[in-house]
């Protein structure tokens, strides 16, 4: 199938931060890496009483986010908003657990933000976003089926940009030895439109997927996965998850 017929969206920026200690989990080329930011997370754009509200993975998501949109020039209240991860909140889940089993008290901060969607929250308060936003979960395939969310969304508002962040945190004893591999703490942000006929060359890309039977290699999560292919000279590059292979195309207009 041609790139004619599969979803075309055009990238507008990106930006990538993983933790410098999971780098040998990333699988990432050394060309990728150097693209890359592996510096602690500080986020001077949020005043510190509102950073004392965010934790390892809604800091990540925040940082990413911010940083991408900034590159751009575009404002963080406009834009349409798709946050993808596989575990979310699984490790603050597990704290809240352990508290229980142990019959401490459970923070109410801690309940209140261990829900799926509670990065995609905090980036919509703290930016007064009040459009559109989606919160994916699919296994290893998250965020490829969070690039699909953002191109439907884009296709309902076709004059609107939409900002995907895809993030997880390393999981954590007990449920990491249930991982066929180690995901490392990591956080992209892509900024999308379907403005293709004014970008630049080598800016936009199509994908597709399809379902296999075939046990993937191990490799680094998707969106590592795409984001090397990004900065390699490939034109093409095939992908495999759990039950699916992923095949993304850049071309120039």
């Amino acid at each position: 199938m041609s790139h004619s017929n599969k979803p075309t969206l055009q990238l507008l920026s990106s930006y990538c931060w993983l933790d410098k200690d999971h780098t040998r989990h990333a699988k990432i080329s050394e060309k990728g890496l150097k693209s890359i930011d592996l510096e602690p997370i500080v986020l001077k754009q949020v005043p510190p009483i509102k950073r004392r509200r965010l934790n390892g993975l809604s800091k990540m998501a925040m940082h990413t986010s911010l940083s991408c949109l900034e590159t751009a020039g575009v404002s963080a209240q406009n834009t349409l908003t798709v946050f993808a991860s596989e575990h979310g909140e699984l490790n603050r889940t597990i704290s809240i657990i352990e508290d229980i089993a142990s019959s401490q008290e459970v923070s109410p901060k801690d309940f209140s933000l261990s829900v799926h969607n509670a990065s995609l929250g905090l980036f919509s308060i703290f930016n007064k976003n009040t459009k559109p936003g989606t919160s994916i979960a699919a296994g290893s395939n998250t965020f490829g089926f969070a690039l699909l969310e953002a191109y439907n969304l884009l296709t309902r508002f076709p004059d609107k940009k939409v900002l995907l962040t895809c993030f997880d945190l390393k999981v954590e004893a007990p449920f990491d030895t249930l991982q066929k591999q180690t995901v490392p703490s990591y956080s992209l942000s892509v900024l999308l439109s379907l403005d293709t006929n004014q970008s630049q060359p080598g800016k936009a890309f199509s994908f597709g997927f399809r379902s296999t039977q075939i046990a993937p290699v191990m490799q680094a999560p998707l969106a590592l996965a795409f984001y090397d292919f990004l900065h390699n000279e490939d034109e093409s590059s095939q992908l495999a998850t759990d039950r699916h292979q992923w095949v993304f195309t850049k071309h120039a207009l």
